[in-house]
């Protein structure tokens, strides 16, 4: 393989760590932020004199099967180009933990949030190690 083919593999699975990096990012924000949201919409509709109880919106939950569907896109693209059969691993177990999460918490089973939590954040920090191996390996090890 040629120099400008491996900068351009090298390139996709930068991009590919930096959406995975993102995507987790935001998810573990809109998980967090999604309780104080939902605790201080009864506050501000009873000043509003409305009726006083929360409604969960559809849209606001199908945030969480976005970020999955993204999360799974950026790990299979990282996990396909690294050359770090651990991270590999560590990746594909981590998206697992937050897929896990996410299901658990659908069906409100215990330890959903715990397991999302631990899966976003195991995403990220798996994302920007490969990120910066594969900086500073100048692609070699991720093609």
């Amino acid at each position: 393989m040629n120099q400008v083919q491996s900068v351009g593999i090298a390139q996709n699975s930068n991009y590919s760590n930096l959406l995975g990096a993102a995507a987790s990012g935001l998810c573990a924000v809109h998980c967090a932020i999604t309780p104080l949201l939902f605790a201080a919409k009864p506050m501000l509709q009873h000043a509003a004199d409305e009726h006083g109880h929360v409604h969960g919106s559809p849209l606001w939950s199908a945030f969480d099967y976005i970020f999955l569907l993204l999360s799974f896109v950026a790990v299979y693209y990282s996990a396909r180009h690294t050359g770090h059969r651990g991270l590999k691993w560590a990746l594909w177990i981590s998206w697992g933990l937050f897929a896990v999460g996410i299901l658990f918490e659908a069906f409100h089973l215990p330890y959903g949030h715990w397991l999302m939590y631990s899966g976003s954040i195991a995403l990220v920090i798996g994302h920007l190690v490969n990120y910066r191996n594969c900086q500073n390996d100048n692609g070699i090890k991720c093609q």
